[in-house]
């Protein structure tokens, strides 16, 4: 059973839940690309996993789709406040935030969810993406 839109908004960061307070408009531009990243990362690499090179993908092709949508500085801000819980480990957030902005950089040119995840494909094959575990 999928989360209601309340639950889903519980289990956001403070920060998260700020963001969307202000930008009610970008929620649901949020939630899609963060489905479609999971997806995408589960047919390439066949699972999700964690500080792998699964994780950067799916963290540089969720922000590249949402620079896309909602555009650069919302996304860089909803992103962010995505890595802002204190209960993420230090290596973790950099490596995210990291992955983040290469995405970002890559959502800003624009184009297909196609082409961004091919972009984010080739951005790991080359070393732009930071991973902690190989």
């Amino acid at each position: 059973m999928s989360l209601s839109v309340y639950d889903q908004f519980k289990q956001l960061t403070p920060h998260e839940q700020q963001y969307i307070t202000a930008h009610p408009h970008h929620a649901f531009a949020i939630n899609s690309s963060k489905e479609a990243a999971f997806r995408e990362t589960k047919m390439r690499f066949g699972f999700n996993g964690r500080n792998d090179k699964s994780d950067a993908f799916r963290h540089c092709f969720w922000s590249a789709i949402l620079a896309r949508e909602i555009g650069y500085s919302g996304a860089l801000q909803f992103t962010t406040a995505h890595e802002s819980s204190s209960l993420n480990p230090k290596d973790e957030k950099e490596m995210d935030l990291h992955n983040n902005g290469v995405g970002l950089s890559i959502g800003r040119i624009g184009g297909s969810d196609q082409a961004l995840s091919q972009r984010c494909m080739a951005a790991l094959m080359v070393g732009q993406l930071k991973v902690l575990v190989q």
